[in-house]
C-alpha cells in the first residue's frame, strides 16, 4: 500500500529497517525458539534420569477367585529387582464397581526378578472382581 505521494505506507523502508532492526528480527525468533527447544531437551533428560534411578516395579493381575461373601483371591505376577522389598495394594470390587475389600501387602524382599503372588482380601459383601492396583519399592532406609 502507498500514501497519495506513491511512498509506501509506513515510510521508507531503509528509514524503517533502520530503526527497528529489520532482518534481525527473524533471527531472533531463531535464537528464542532454539533456546526453548534446547530447555524442553534438557528438562525431558532429566525425568528420564529421574525415572531411571527409581527401581521399576510391574505387576500384571492374573486372575482372582471369589471365595464367598467374605473372601476374595488375587492372583499376580510381580516383576521388580532381585532383593528389593514391594508394598501391592490389592481390591476387590463389587458389580457396582465399588470397593468391598482392600488390602496392603508387603511382598520381600525377592529372590528372582518375576514371582508370582496369591493375595485373600477380606471383602465387607460378595465381590465380582479383585486386582492389584499398584506397587511400589519400599525405601531401603
Amino acid at each position: 500500500m502507498t500514501d497519495p505521494a506513491g511512498q509506501p505506507r509506513g515510510g521508507d523502508p531503509a528509514v524503517m529497517a533502520a530503526r527497528y532492526g529489520g532482518a534481525r528480527r527473524g533471527r531472533r525468533g531463531l535464537v528464542v525458539l532454539a533456546v526453548v527447544a534446547a530447555l524442553l531437551v534438557v528438562g525431558g533428560l532429566a525425568v528420564q534420569a529421574s525415572n531411571l534411578t527409581r527401581p521399576a516395579v510391574v505387576a500384571d493381575n492374573l486372575g482372582f477367585t471369589v471365595e464367598d461373601a467374605g473372601t476374595t483371591t488375587v492372583r499376580f505376577n510381580l516383576r521388580a529387582q532381585p532383593g528389593s522389598t514391594v508394598t501391592c495394594t490389592v481390591i476387590a470390587l463389587n458389580e457396582s464397581f465399588t470397593e468391598v475389600g482392600f488390602r496392603e501387602v508387603e511382598i520381600g524382599p525377592l529372590d528372582e526378578q518375576v514371582t508370582s503372588h496369591q493375595v485373600h482380601v477380606a471383602t465387607t459383601e460378595k465381590a465380582t472382581t479383585g486386582s492389584v492396583e499398584q506397587c511400589r519399592t519400599l525405601d531401603a532406609g
